[in-house]
């Protein structure tokens, strides 16, 4: 990509990531244009060409984008630096959402990413994708044996519940195409109080 997308304004650069945001996660990324993406933010097409060379460059950068700014919104929040298991799915929700309230289609987007059907994407971030799945099942699995779960609690079962309850409901979500941020973070509080009464000593 050009450099010099750097040199505009947070805000016009935020306003052309939201904009590729909404369109790529509305769309399957052969469907996705970048001329819907230059009219949603409100620049020209052969400006946006050159920032970004082009769709699959755009598409990338996203991506990488997204990670980053969820590896700072963790720390901010502290997400690690817990032994509790619920406690940290409490502030990971808390972080991911305050993420999303300024960047409204980006886990929209990421979901989308993951379930991207086109070779060319798949084969591009895959292996990120798998970094980031045996990453994260590793920190959970190390947290989740600092917690007193009941005695009688298959640990491993249960972890997969939770990863096929959030992702089924994420899932959900994308269909209906509704991402409201206050009703995400109010159903996954409710489910994480849910799971503390079954699951805890």
């Amino acid at each position: 990509m050009n450099n010099k997308f750097f040199s505009l304004s947070l805000e016009k650069q935020n306003k052309i990531l939201n904009a590729a945001y909404k369109v790529f996660s509305n769309n399957i990324y052969r469907k996705a244009s970048m001329l819907d993406i230059a009219k949603e933010s409100e620049v020209s097409k052969s400006l946006l060409f050159h920032y970004f060379h082009n769709k699959h460059t755009l598409y990338l950068y996203l991506w990488d984008f997204a990670l980053k700014k969820t590896r700072e919104i963790s720390s901010e929040f502290k997400v690690t630096e817990t032994k509790d298991f619920f406690e940290m799915l409490k502030r990971n929700l808390i972080a991911k959402c305050t993420l999303i309230r300024k960047y409204p289609y980006l886990n929209a987007f990421c979901l989308k990413a993951y379930y991207e059907p086109d070779l060319e994407i798949q084969k591009s971030i895959q292996l990120s994708v798998h970094k980031i799945v045996v990453e994260n099942e590793s920190l959970l699995l190390e947290t989740m044996r600092g917690t007193e779960f009941r005695i009688d609690i298959d640990v491993n079962l249960m972890y997969r519940e939770i990863c096929w309850t959030a992702d089924g409901y994420l899932r959900q979500r994308m269909l209906v195409n509704n991402w409201d941020t206050d009703e995400v973070e109010k159903d996954f509080l409710a489910l994480i109080e849910q799971w503390k009464k079954i699951y805890l000593d």
